[in-house]
């Protein structure tokens, strides 16, 4: 194979992966929050921009259940189930 075809191949799996990744992630938070946490030890291991660091500590961080996803008009942040 020449260079051009490797660098296709790479391209590809890299976004198969970043894909899988993500689906992941959605589908099983925890696995995700896990995966952020770990990238996060590893930024700071290779001693990353601590901006880089914070973003994935923050990920990684569980979150709270509920909010607006099934809202179809939050205004002002008040998104009240009963009203």
């Amino acid at each position: 194979m020449h260079a051009p075809q490797w660098l296709q191949v790479l391209v590809a799996a890299m976004l198969v992966m970043a894909c899988a990744a993500y689906w992941l992630g959605r589908l099983f938070p925890r696995l995700g929050q896990k995966g952020w946490q770990a990238t996060a030890g590893m930024l700071g291991r290779l001693h990353a921009p601590e901006a880089l660091i914070r973003h994935a500590q923050a990920r990684g961080r569980p979150r709270r259940k509920g909010g607006c996803g099934g809202c179809s008009g939050c205004e002002g942040g008040n998104c009240d189930p009963k009203s």
